[in-house]
């Protein structure tokens, strides 16, 4: 698997991560940019495990409650 594309956003800090699909389908790495760069390398190992599980394909994956 080649490395996924990383962006850094001005995220709310509750939010620390996440993966979203990109233009080409591929995965894209998002990252908070209010955080520390350890806190980004943790964010970064723990989104990369879920693309390697498939879970940004996977329609029933909800990691943190889902929709209100």
């Amino acid at each position: 698997m080649d490395e996924p594309v990383v962006v850094f956003d001005n995220l709310p800090t509750s939010i620390r991560g996440m993966v979203i699909q990109g233009d080409d389908g591929d995965p894209v790495i998002v990252l908070n940019s209010r955080l520390s760069r350890e806190q980004n390398r943790k964010s970064y190992r723990h989104e990369l495990e879920h693309i390697k599980r498939g879970d940004m394909y996977n329609p029933d994956y909800i990691e943190y409650g889902g929709a209100p």
